[in-house]
């Protein structure tokens, strides 16, 4: 049976069981959402080395912007494995009677938005994450710029595997209009975490070079 209790409350070794079973959750959406926070843990990490190595006062914004984005990407992560489930569950709705048969369509169909939305929210979530490396690349200490890397890397990945899930479901949403702007928050979301990515890099570079 699927756990749906907060990831921070799991083990990482019960959660990979769970995840490399039969059950429908946790999938590739909740795993986007612990890359994420991943992501912003590590950011966190960075920081926390630069306050103590005493090279940067001004990171304190984002060390508490970076803790907010992980709970909130874990939070989401959850949700998801929650937004799965109730699609499962409103498929195997009676469908003896054309109430029953209306009443069956339309949970699934407020089952598939919110299982659009939910990933979305995710990618948006990490999104942020990379608005909030740019002082951490910037100014966080030259001993852990590998880690800065490789947050970066983590929630771009997040953004990424957030949106497959967003795409995956907007075929089935009926609605066209609710449909066609989910899609473009989606386009609009992956170009500016990409720009972001390429932003941030490039500023890992430069850094390297001094």
């Amino acid at each position: 049976m699927t756990d749906h209790a907060p990831l921070a409350e799991r083990t990482i070794g019960d959660y990979l069981r769970t995840l490399g079973s039969s059950d429908p959750a946790p999938g590739g959406g909740s795993v986007a959402g612990l890359v994420g926070a991943l992501a912003a843990g590590l950011g966190q990490m960075v920081v926390s080395l630069t306050r103590k190595d005493g090279s940067s006062g001004s990171l304190k914004e984002q060390l508490e912007s970076l803790a907010a984005a992980r709970d909130s990407l874990l939070t989401t992560a959850a949700a998801d494995e929650r937004a799965y489930s109730a699609y499962v569950d409103a498929t195997r709705m009676a469908k003896g009677t054309d109430n029953e048969k209306a009443e069956r369509r339309g949970a699934m169909q407020r089952a598939i938005v919110n299982a659009a939305m939910v990933p979305l929210f995710l990618a948006e979530a990490a999104c942020g994450i990379l608005e909030e490396m740019g002082p951490v690349v910037r100014e966080g200490t030259l001993h852990a710029l590998s880690d800065a890397e490789m947050a970066v890397i983590l929630a771009q990945t997040s953004v990424s595997a957030g949106l497959v899930n967003v795409r995956v479901n907007l075929p089935l949403i009926k609605d066209e209009a609710r449909a066609r702007g989910l899609a473009a928050r989606a386009i609009s979301v992956e170009t500016r975490a990409d720009r972001l990515a390429t932003e941030l890099r490039e500023a890992l570079v430069q850094r390297r070079k001094r």
